[in-house]
This record gives C-alpha cells, structure tokens and sequence, in this order.
C-alpha cells in the first residue's frame, strides 16, 4: 500500500489588532528599541514595537513631532511605551501635557520606563536642547493624583495618575558598591554621583 506523504500546510494565526502587544519608543531617533529590550527590561513582550520621531529615519514607523498633541494614537490602545533621553527636551508646559497625553493612550495598567540625566549631573545642563527644570525624584510626584490632592494642587490642568518606582545609573561607579544608607546620602548631598534616572511608571 503506498503511503501518503502529504503534509499538511499549518498557518500562523496573527492576533487580532485589538489583541495585540503594542509597545512605542518615543523619541526613538535611530536606536528603536527591540522587542527583546522590552522582554528584558519591562517584564512585557509585545507584537510590536512602533518607533515615533519628528524626522524619518531608520527605525522610526511614525514621523510626529512629539510637542504637538494629540499623538496619533487611540485612546487606551497602547501597552507600554519607552523613551530614553527625550524628556529632558521638553519644557515643564510640555512634560505636563506629554504625561497626560501617555496617559489617554494608555491601556489601564499599561507601563512605561523612562531614562533621563539627574538633576544633579552635569548631564542634565551640558546640551543647549535641554529644557527648564531638570528633573528630580520629586518631579514624578506631580503625576500622582493622590499626591497631587493631598498637596492641594489638584486644581493644576494634570489628568494623568501614576504609580512609579525610581532607579539610578551612577556617575561615580564606586558609589554603586557602597551600602544602602552611603549611597543615599552621597545622592542627597553631593553632585556628579547619579548620572541618569530610570524611571518605572504604571498607569492606575
């Protein structure tokens, strides 16, 4: 009897569009994040990663300049967004109305990290593209609502309402072998110690 060597042809199903992991690297430039950064790094693997700039380059999917909103995103259709070195380049006007805008596009507990120089680095005032006012652990209470309505600042145009956690890049790498307590008083007291904040936030 002759045998039937036929195979049969398996298809990959895509996940619908509302289904789909959807990552964004604002600011991208030329260095998109991968799906793997976010794997490693955010705990999330998304279906895809859309990188958005105000020039078209290798790696941005979407040319906006980010100053202007809204984004060209829907509301609550995203997962988690990145940006590394980009909000350093807004204004205080601006990150208020960029960390609204996040916000709206947003999935409820969707994510975002976020990387910039420490107040307290010669970083933060080195580029002439920077903007007023360097940014500080204190600065990500203003995103907070609870904080925001126990400080009575709840009458502020902010919408947005996150939870966050703070890490550091150090500056001075011997910092980064002291205890716990050395190293939280050399960040409190002294300069050129953190060269970077990574900022983990959570929509509520």
């Amino acid at each position: 009897m002759k045998k039937n060597t036929k195979t049969k042809k398996v298809t990959k199903k895509t996940k619908p569009k509302s289904e789909q992991i959807i990552a964004l690297d604002l600011g991208c430039g030329q260095t998109k994040a991968t799906t793997q950064f976010f794997t490693d790094n955010m705990k999330l693997t998304p279906d895809k990663v859309i990188g958005v700039d105000i020039a078209k380059c290798e790696g941005v999917d979407v040319v906006h300049d980010l100053t202007k909103f809204p984004y060209p995103f829907k509301d609550e259709s995203v997962d988690a967004i990145y940006t590394c070195h980009f909000i350093e380049h807004l204004d205080g006007t601006e990150r208020i109305k960029f960390f609204d805008e996040c916000y709206r596009i947003l999935k409820p507990g969707g994510i975002m990290r976020h990387m910039h120089p420490y107040y307290k680095s010669v970083r933060a005032v080195q580029d002439p593209t920077h903007k007023w006012p360097p940014i500080s652990e204190n600065s990500y209470f203003y995103w907070d609502k609870s904080w925001r309505e126990a400080n009575k600042l709840d009458h502020y145009n902010i919408k947005c309402d996150y939870e966050f956690n703070i890490y550091y890049l150090w500056q001075d790498p011997t910092i980064a072998n002291k205890n716990e307590e050395t190293r939280a008083f050399s960040i409190d007291k002294y300069w050129n110690i953190v060269a970077d904040m990574i900022v983990d936030m959570k929509k509520r």
